[in-house]
């Protein structure tokens, strides 16, 4: 009976992909316009004795999905959440269906187009160009891990999906913050980093500190959510900016999962 299904479901998700592509195809006219759901907010804080990063999150209910699925789009979710279901030693792709109510939340496949990055340098007196630099290190580093995103910074402001810039300290405990905003159907369309150079108490992050938060607030930039291994980069608390195997893992699996809710009609998770 498995073996009779699985074709089926390979079907399903061929279908969805290509009619993926045709709406991508179409342009903004065959798109659900953008939506702040409300804003996906992850932050994180340093000691500054220690590079170690310590992360809170403010979670969004996307909206449900409609009350009749298609056939063939729930089949692609059984598949999801079957590829979830084997992926779930090796990635924390959990933290991100319960985060946000069983939806997976991406950019939607570019087809080799790279992510518009903006970099917004200066701002606050202590700025120095080299922390520009461990943001770019950041980003190469999420290029490398296999999901098949790339990254082209660009001057252009208005028409960057990401943007990025610096701050001297937000006034309480943290030192990173990224806001997402995506649409109705799970796709990432902006995303802002802020980066603070001090600690709300005043002290000067050092460099490692600096690398390890522009690290991890791309990584939630890409839309992963944290981790519950602590040699995870994006452990809430992490001590790293070198990316671990389930890091490289979870990019990767979520990457290759159809956007939307994983749930079907009935409420299946």
């Amino acid at each position: 009976m498995k073996q009779a299904v699985l074709p089926v479901i390979t079907i399903g998700l061929f279908a969805m992909v290509v009619a993926d592509r045709i709406s991508h195809s179409l342009g903004s006219d065959g798109e659900p316009p953008p939506v702040q759901g409300p804003s996906d907010t992850r932050s994180a804080t340093v000691d500054p004795a220690h590079p170690a990063v310590s992360a809170t999150v403010a979670t969004a209910e996307p909206s449900n999905p409609s009350a009749g699925t298609p056939t063939l789009d729930r089949l692609a979710r059984l598949a999801a959440r079957q590829q979830l279901s084997r992926a779930a030693g090796s990635t924390y792709l959990d933290s991100l269906i319960i985060s946000t109510d069983s939806v997976v939340r991406r950019w939607p496949d570019r087809y080799g187009l790279p992510l518009r990055v903006a970099v917004i340098e200066g701002g606050p007196a202590t700025y120095n160009s080299r922390m520009a630099g461990y943001l770019l290190q950041a980003l190469e580093r999420w290029e490398d891990a296999g999901a098949g995103v790339r990254f082209i910074t660009v001057a252009d402001t208005g028409s960057a999906d990401i943007l990025v810039r610096w701050i001297d300290h937000f006034d309480f405990d943290r030192a990173g913050q990224t806001d997402l905003t995506w649409d109705q159907a799970g796709r990432v369309r902006k995303a802002a980093i802020l980066l603070a150079i001090r600690t709300n108490t005043g002290v000067i992050l050092p460099d490692a500190a600096l690398l390890t938060v522009a690290v991890h607030e791309a990584g939630h930039a890409l839309g992963l959510p944290h981790s519950p291994d602590t040699n995870d980069v994006m452990f809430p608390a992490t001590q790293t900016g070198v990316l671990s195997e389930r890091d490289r893992r979870t990019a990767q699996i979520l990457y290759q999962l159809p956007t939307g809710p994983v749930r079907d009609s009935t409420g299946t998770p």
